[in-house]
């Protein structure tokens, strides 16, 4: 039987003791990274040679004995949290012009996270309602479903912007297969219409930023007047009580706009992979396009990688085709009746209709475009 990795994110509720010893391990994990990145330089500096992996590692003992507070939490996150800067360095090394050099982690970031190995079941799954984690024990969580069989390679500990905590459980398990339709479809991604497929079907766009664009906004403004006038009378942003309250009122607005956003993704992907087969869409760069500033607004309202990503998975987790096409690839100005390429027809975003001069078929620009996806996907498959 084939197996497939997931990821089930669970929400957290611990109570007051869990959530001070969590905040102690998000601590400690970024001190260890950051140590241990700080040591990794000044190796460098002094002998042009990084230290090797293991050595990144065995230097948390002296560390923990250095410092007392490293012992309150759990020694195998710390060591996970070296492991994952040392696949950090070794990425940036393969590939330096995909990859940046490992940054500094600070206590400021939007998020707070910690992972910690299965380890013979030190973290592991109680029940649908618990979850155990080393140091801390059975944490109580929201109501959630695992598959019959599977296998739990680690949990992930996340803190959000709204101090909201969750539990990312990766396991490895069957693949479940839906049941075959017989259907193909190809798709292209737009601003007016977020999917036009290949036999017609347009999915229209939704648009929760825009919803919410002038209280955002708004909330912002007043986030900023705050910080502006705390800076000039030298206070704290973090004692400001009412800094901080608007500061969870803006992070608040974000969180539910993203959240929006994904639970429409997560419906219309399944929706996409239940109905089909073979799903072929475009393999678009996202970020270089969100360069244009005039576009980009709606490019990151739209969430096509987080689309993208969804119909990937959920075709791997359900035994269905998924084919990306490549990004240089000109569907838009070939005619997918003759096959010919028109360069000078179809050399606007304007032009929405076209007749191809050869065969004299009428055709919709993107749902053109989705049909050549499809070809393209079907003759590289």
């Amino acid at each position: 039987m084939t197996t497939v990795k997931k990821g089930i994110r669970v929400r957290l509720y611990p109570t007051e003791e869990q959530e001070v010893l969590f905040n102690k391990t998000f601590g400690c994990c970024r001190f260890a990274h950051n140590q241990t990145l700080s040591d990794c330089k000044l190796s460098y500096e002094q002998t042009q040679h990084f230290p090797s992996k293991n050595e990144r590692i065995t230097n948390l003992v002296p560390l923990k004995e250095e410092n007392e507070f490293l012992k309150e939490v759990d020694s195998k996150a710390l060591q996970q949290s070296v492991r994952d800067l040392n696949s950090g360095l070794d990425n940036f090394f393969k590939n330096k012009g995909h990859f940046g050099f490992p940054k500094f982690k600070t206590k400021h970031s939007q998020k707070q996270s910690y992972r910690t190995p299965w380890n013979n079941g030190s973290a592991d799954v109680v029940d649908n309602k618990h979850i155990k984690l080393p140091k801390l024990g059975i944490v109580k969580t929201k109501r959630f479903d695992m598959p019959e069989v599977y296998k739990i390679f680690n949990i992930t500990v996340e803190k959000t912007p709204t101090g909201k905590y969750y539990a990312s459980i990766c396991i490895e398990t069957e693949v479940q297969p839906l049941p075959k339709t017989g259907k193909q479809v190809g798709f292209d991604l737009g601003l007016i219409d977020l999917l036009i497929g290949s036999d017609g079907t347009r999915y229209e766009r939704p648009k929760f930023a825009y919803a919410y664009k002038d209280k955002l906004a708004k909330e912002q403004r007043k986030l900023s007047k705050m910080r502006t006038k705390l800076e000039r009378a030298n206070l704290s942003l973090d004692e400001c009580k009412n800094y901080q309250k608007q500061k969870h009122r803006v992070a608040k607005l974000h969180e539910h706009i993203a959240n929006c956003a994904k639970d429409f993704n997560h419906k219309l992907s399944i929706e996409l992979v239940r109905n089909h087969d073979f799903i072929a869409m475009e393999d678009l760069n996202v970020s270089k396009m969100l360069k244009n500033h005039y576009m980009a607004y709606a490019i990151t309202d739209v969430r096509w990688s987080q689309l993208v990503n969804f119909i990937k998975y959920k075709c791997l987790w359900y035994d269905k085709k998924f084919v990306q096409v490549d990004r240089f690839y000109a569907s838009s100005k070939i005619c997918s009746c003759c096959g010919t390429y028109h360069k000078d027809i179809v050399n606007s975003l304007s032009v929405r209709e076209w007749i191809c001069p050869d065969c004299g078929t009428h055709h919709d620009r993107d749902v053109n475009a989705a049909k050549n996806i499809l070809n393209q996907a079907l003759s590289v498959a």
